[in-house]
C-alpha cells in the first residue's frame, strides 16, 4: 500500500474508532460502493434546497437573567494558511491527468491514480503557471461545476476543488482559487461531514457558499441523530469567504417550523441521548436560531422545550461551541443565564450501578442529588486535551470495568492499550477541587469556571 493511501486510512480510522467508541461496537468496513452510497445520502439529507425567502414572525420580548461576572470567552481568530511558496513534489507515476482546463495563464490538472487498488476519490489536483506548479491539492473527488466561472465577482476565473477522505460519512471540504493576476486562496473549508454547494442567494454577481456545520456530530447522540446546522458564506470582495448566516435569516424560516414541530413532540431519550434527555430534539432549532443572528430566540426555545436540570450548562457548552466555531458569527451577545462561579468535578460512581458520569456540581450541592447536571467519560476526555492532560495517541477509561467503589480514570494509550497513567478529580480541598494527572509525579492542577473555561492553579 503507497504512503497516500496509508495517509487517508489514518484520517479515517480515528473517526470511525472514536465513533465506535461512542454508540457502540464497530460497523463492518464498508466497500467503495456502500461508501459513496452514504456519502451521497449524507449530502442530500444536509444540504437540501433552500427555501422561498420569506420573513420571520417578530422575536418574542425576552428579559435577561442578570449576568454573572464569569467572562465569556472571545471567539479566537484565524489566520489563512499561505500559499506554497516552493515548487510541491511531483506528482507519483502512478498518476495520469484525466483532465486538463487552460484558464487564462493558468493550467488546471486533475490527476486520476491508476493503481490497481486506488480509490475513485484518490486523486490530485494542481494549478500551474509559468512551468511551475503553484497547488497541488490530494484525495481530490472532483472539480465543481463552476470551475472556469467567476464566484467571486472579482473578473477573473476560479477553481473549485472538492476533497474527500473516504470515510462513511466524512470527510469533505472545498477549496476554491481566484485565478487573478495573483493566485488566491479565497476559501478552504475545515474537513467535516458536510459538503457544499455555490448558489446565488441575493441575485448579484457573487455566488454564496451553502454548508453545514456538524460541531454536535456524536456530542450528545449518535451520528444520525446528531443536528448539523445550515451556514452561509458570503464573499468579502478582496478577503475571502466569510460566515454570514444571519444577513439570510429569512432562509431558514422552513428548517425553523420542521424543528420547532420535532421539539415539541420529543420524547426523553428517543434520538440515543445518552443522558435520557432531549438534548437531540431541541438542539436544531436552538441552532437555527443562534446561526440566525437571534440567540434569544435561541435560549427561549430551550426554556420553553427542555425541562432538565441541566439546562444552564446546556446552554453554556452550545454557546461555548459555536463561539469556538469558524462557521459560526454572532449578529449580538448571547442571552445571559445565570450559572456558578465554578463547577467542582466528581465522579459519580460511588452512587449506584448506573451513574458512571461526571458531576458538575454548584457549591454546597450533593453528589448523587438527581438534580446534579453531569457527563460521560467522552465529555471529560475532551476536556482534558483541551487543557494538555492528554496527548494524542492518549485516551480516558474508567477501570476497573464495572465498578462502583474504587474506581479510577486511567490514562490509556489507544493503540495496543497500557496504563499510562491516571486523571485525578480532587475534591479533598474544598470547593471547587482541582482536576490534575499523575505519570508518578502530578501536572499542574486545573478548576472549571462556571462559564466551562479553565483555570489553571498551581504551576
Amino acid at each position: 500500500m503507497n504512503e497516500r493511501k496509508v495517509r487517508a486510512l489514518l484520517i479515517v480510522l480515528p473517526v470511525l474508532a472514536m465513533s465506535c467508541g461512542l454508540i457502540g461496537p464497530p460497523p463492518a468496513t464498508p466497500d467503495e460502493s456502500a461508501v459513496q452510497t452514504q456519502v451521497a445520502q449524507n449530502v442530500a439529507a444536509t444540504l437540501t434546497a433552500l427555501p422561498t425567502a420569506t420573513e420571520l414572525p417578530p422575536s418574542p420580548t425576552y428579559t435577561p437573567v442578570p449576568p454573572t461576572d464569569t467572562p465569556v470567552p472571545s471567539k479566537p481568530t484565524s489566520t489563512p494558511a499561505p500559499l506554497p511558496t516552493a515548487t510541491p513534489a511531483p506528482v507519483p507515476s502512478s498518476y495520469v491527468v484525466e483532465e486538463e482546463r487552460v484558464l487564462g495563464r493558468y493550467t488546471v490538472q486533475m490527476w486520476r491514480n491508476t493503481a490497481d487498488d486506488a480509490w475513485s476519490f484518490d486523486n490530485i489536483a494542481t494549478i500551474s503557471a509559468g512551468g511551475q506548479t503553484l497547488v497541488q491539492v490530494e484525495m481530490v473527488s472532483g472539480l465543481g461545476d463552476l470551475t472556469g466561472g467567476d464566484v467571486t465577482g472579482e473578473g477573473h476565473p476560479d477553481v473549485i476543488i472538492e476533497t474527500f477522505t473516504g470515510g462513511a460519512h466524512c470527510c469533505f471540504s472545498t477549496i476554491v482559487y481566484d485565478l487573478g493576476p495573483a493566485l488566491t486562496k479565497v476559501l478552504q473549508m475545515p474537513e467535516s461531514n458536510c459538503g457544499g454547494r455555490f448558489e446565488n442567494l441575493d441575485g448579484d454577481s457573487v455566488f454564496e457558499f451553502v454548508t453545514c456545520d456538524d460541531l454536535f456530530a456524536y456530542v450528545y447522540c449518535p451520528y444520525a441523530s446528531s443536528p448539523a446546522v445550515q451556514v452561509i458564506f458570503q464573499y468579502a470582495s478582496g478577503v475571502d469567504y466569510v460566515p454570514a448566516s444571519p444577513s439570510f435569516a429569512h432562509l431558514y424560516t422552513e428548517a425553523v417550523a420542521t424543528h420547532t414541530e420535532a421539539a415539541e413532540a420529543a420524547q426523553p431519550g428517543e434520538l440515543g441521548e445518552w443522558d435520557g434527555t432531549a438534548k437531540c430534539a431541541v438542539l436544531p432549532l436552538m441552532l437555527d436560531y443562534l446561526y440566525m443572528g437571534q440567540a434569544d430566540r435561541a435560549w427561549d426555545a430551550l426554556s420553553r422545550l427542555y425541562d432538565y436540570p441541566d439546562r444552564s450548562l446546556f446552554w453554556a457548552e452550545v454557546v461555548q461551541a459555536v463561539t469556538d466555531s469558524p462557521l459560526y458569527v454572532a449578529a449580538g451577545p448571547a442571552p445571559p443565564v445565570s450559572l456558578p462561579s465554578y463547577y467542582m468535578l466528581q465522579l459519580l460512581t460511588n452512587c449506584g450501578p448506573e451513574w458512571r458520569y461526571i458531576g458538575l456540581l454548584g457549591e454546597g450541592q450533593a453528589a448523587c442529588d438527581p438534580a446534579v447536571p453531569h457527563r460521560d467519560v467522552y465529555w471529560l476526555d475532551a476536556q482534558m486535551r483541551a487543557i494538555g492532560l492528554l496527548d494524542e495517541g492518549e485516551g480516558l477509561e474508567l477501570t476497573p470495568e464495572g465498578c462502583t467503589t474504587n474506581c479510577r480514570l486511567d490514562v490509556v494509550r489507544l493503540e495496543g492499550g497500557g496504563r499510562l497513567g491516571s486523571i485525578r478529580l480532587d475534591t479533598t480541598v474544598g470547593f471547587p477541587g482541582a482536576v490534575y494527572r499523575v505519570n508518578g509525579v502530578e501536572s499542574a492542577r486545573w478548576r472549571m469556571r462556571g462559564d466551562l473555561t479553565w483555570e489553571r492553579v498551581s504551576p
